[in-house]
C-alpha cells in the first residue's frame, strides 16, 4: 500500500506550462516557483508558513524571474524590476459594498503624496544639475506654490524642458491619487525601467481564488498605470502543469 503523503509520491516539482502561458517567460519562471513550492509543502516542509508567503520569499531572489524581466522582449518592461508583496495605492469610485473594503484615510494619502513629490524633487534637482539641462533652458518660471516641489537648491525648473515634465508627474499622481483610494498587494508587481507598474501576477495555490474585488483592483491600477499588460494573471498549479498530486494543503497533507 503507498502513502499518498510520502516524499516519492510527491514529483519532481517540474512545470509543463499551458501553451497559451508559453510564451510569457514571467509566467514561465514563476510556475517554476510555484510547482516546487507545492511539492515542498507536499514533503511536509516549510512548516508554520504558507505556500504563498514562500512563493514570494522565493520570487525576490529567483535569477530566472529577474532575467525574464530583465531581459524582456517588450521595451516597457526589458530593463525592470519584480516588486514582491510591495503595498501599492489604487483609485476606485463607487465600489460595491459586498467587496467590503476600507478606503484609506486622506491623512495617509497625504502622506504618501509627499512621498512621491519628494522623489520627484530629486530627479528633477538631479536634471537641472547638469550643464546640458541647464543650456537647454528656455525660460525659467517657479512651479506652481501648490504643488511644493520647489527643492532648497532649485526653486525655478526649465518649464519648457525638464520642468513640465516634473510638473505633469506631479499633477498626474495628485489626480490618481484623490477620491476613493484602496490598498492593494499582489504577490508580484513587475515595474518597467523607469518604474511604472507593466504587469501584476498573483499566485494562487490549490483552493486559492481571487477575493472580492482583488482581480477589479488589480486591474484598475494596471489601467491608471497605461500597463503593458492590463489584465492580471493568477499563477495556478492547473494551469503551470505542476507534475505531482492535485491538490496539496499548506499544511503538507494532501486533499
Amino acid at each position: 500500500m503507498t502513502c499518498p503523503t510520502c516524499r516519492q509520491n510527491c514529483g519532481n516539482g517540474a512545470s509543463n506550462p499551458a501553451r497559451h502561458r508559453q510564451g510569457d517567460p514571467i509566467y514561465m519562471s514563476l510556475c517554476r516557483i510555484m510547482c516546487q513550492v507545492r511539492k515542498e509543502f507536499c514533503e511536509g516542509r516549510h512548516r508554520g508558513k504558507t505556500q504563498s508567503q514562500v512563493a514570494e520569499d522565493r520570487a525576490k531572489t529567483d535569477g530566472r524571474l529577474r532575467g525574464a524581466i530583465q531581459n524582456n522582449a517588450d521595451p516597457r518592461i526589458r530593463g525592470g524590476q519584480p516588486q514582491v508583496n510591495s503595498q501599492r495605492y489604487v483609485r476606485y469610485d463607487n465600489m460595491p459594498r459586498r467587496w467590503r473594503r476600507t478606503p484609506v484615510s486622506p491623512e495617509t494619502i497625504r502622506r504618501h503624496l509627499d512621498n512621491i513629490e519628494s522623489q520627484i524633487r530629486r530627479r528633477g534637482a538631479r536634471i537641472m544639475a547638469t550643464k546640458a539641462g541647464r543650456a537647454a533652458a528656455r525660460s525659467w518660471i517657479k512651479l506652481v506654490p501648490i504643488l511644493n516641489v520647489i527643492s532648497t537648491a532649485y526653486d525655478v525648473y526649465d518649464i519648457g524642458s525638464a520642468g513640465i515634465e516634473i510638473v505633469q508627474e506631479i499633477r498626474q499622481a495628485r489626480q490618481q491619487l484623490s477620491g476613493d483610494i484602496y490598498r492593494v498587494r499582489p504577490d508580484v508587481a513587475v515595474e518597467g525601467a523607469n518604474g511604472q507598474l507593466q504587469s501584476i501576477y498573483d499566485f494562487k495555490f490549490d483552493g486559492d481564488q481571487w477575493q472580492e474585488g482583488q482581480e477589479e483592483l488589480y486591474r484598475k491600477s494596471l489601467q491608471d498605470s497605461n500597463a503593458a499588460d492590463q489584465r492580471p494573471h493568477q499563477v495556478n498549479s492547473a494551469e503551470c502543469g505542476c507534475d505531482g498530486p492535485a491538490n496539496i494543503r499548506s499544511g503538507g497533507a494532501l486533499s
